[in-house]
């Protein structure tokens, strides 16, 4: 119901489903800790297949593949799933890589986007700091067969700007609750992801907590830096929001609300759940600094790259 279409959900056992926190929350970039939980550690009943780029340029299955001495691409099962086929995608699962995007691993994601080939799978990904909850690389996908309200927000150009020999246009939201940046991209992921992935690792150096959402088969990428748990501690976030024990991650933000409580889903507003995810929005002017400081290192790091390759 209203203006955005915020999406509320009541799923009162995935709290205490979900696996603990076990680290700082208050750093983005933390090493690998094998003696944590890790994916290497799940059960094999969790582990559904295994997902590369294939080298014929078509999509096939093959039910009898030998991994051998590689480090797979694996896709388990999430054991506290939020909607129908909530998976989670571990870049090279074998290798201990902490929970930090690299423009490898965010081309994976936006690949198996492109190759679900449906408008209602979207691919989520949330940094240390922003809800992420184990420190192993990952991504999580679902389907949901309506629009999130993010995805329908309007936009204000900013730029388009040239990677790896294609043009991304990057916009900032216009009138969301959390401020943010939308990139689109016409034919090429390798560009996305170049651009948004050295974004992202420019989010990581400044240790700003951010969340990633990958809508329209790869298409279309949003990036929200945020700062909730920072207000959390500071204790700058108003109690009744902090009550609800809602954590705003990727889906959150995007619009699609998770509540663990019956009253707080009965008498949820579109101005609730309007107050509670403009609480992990940066601040104006710091988003702008932001954006400008992090744009300008990922336009450096794309130019070498182009520069390497040749």
């Amino acid at each position: 119901q209203g203006k955005y279409g915020f999406i509320a959900q009541l799923n009162e056992g995935r709290a205490t489903k979900k696996r603990a926190t076990e680290f700082r929350v208050d750093k983005v970039c933390q090493d690998f800790d094998e003696s944590k939980f890790n994916f290497k550690k799940v059960s094999q009943k969790e582990v559904i297949f295994v997902f590369e780029e294939s080298r014929t340029m078509t999509a096939s299955f093959d039910d009898a593949k030998v991994v051998g001495d590689e480090s797979p691409n694996m896709v388990l099962i999430n054991v506290s799933p939020i909607e129908y086929g909530h998976i989670l995608l571990v870049p090279s699962v074998l290798d201990s890589l902490p929970q930090q995007i690299h423009p490898d691993h965010l081309l994976l994601a936006l690949q198996m986007a492109a190759e679900a080939n449906n408008p209602f799978f979207r691919v989520g990904y949330n940094s240390l700091g922003a809800y992420a909850t184990i420190n192993h690389l990952h991504f999580q996908a679902y389907y949901l067969a309506a629009a999130f309200p993010v995805e329908r927000a309007p936009t204000v150009k900013l730029f388009d700007r040239m990677c790896c020999g294609s043009s991304v246009l990057v916009s900032k939201l216009a009138s969301y609750p959390v401020r943010g940046l939308v990139f689109e991209v016409g034919d090429s992921l390798s560009a996305m992801a170049e651009l948004v992935g050295n974004f992202c690792m420019q989010l990581q150096t400044m240790n700003q907590p951010f969340n990633v959402l990958v809508v329209d088969r790869g298409a279309r990428v949003f990036v929200f830096p945020q700062c909730f748990a920072e207000r959390m501690a500071n204790g700058q976030v108003p109690q009744h929001i902090v009550e609800t024990g809602v954590n705003p991650a990727a889906f959150e933000i995007a619009g699609h609300i998770l509540l663990k409580q019956g009253q707080d889903y009965s008498m949820c507003t579109e101005e609730d759940a309007w107050e509670l995810l403009a609480a992990a929005s940066l601040p104006e002017d710091y988003f702008e600094e932001l954006i400008d400081l992090c744009f300008a290192e990922a336009r450096d790091m794309c130019l070498e790259g182009i520069l390497e390759d040749r």
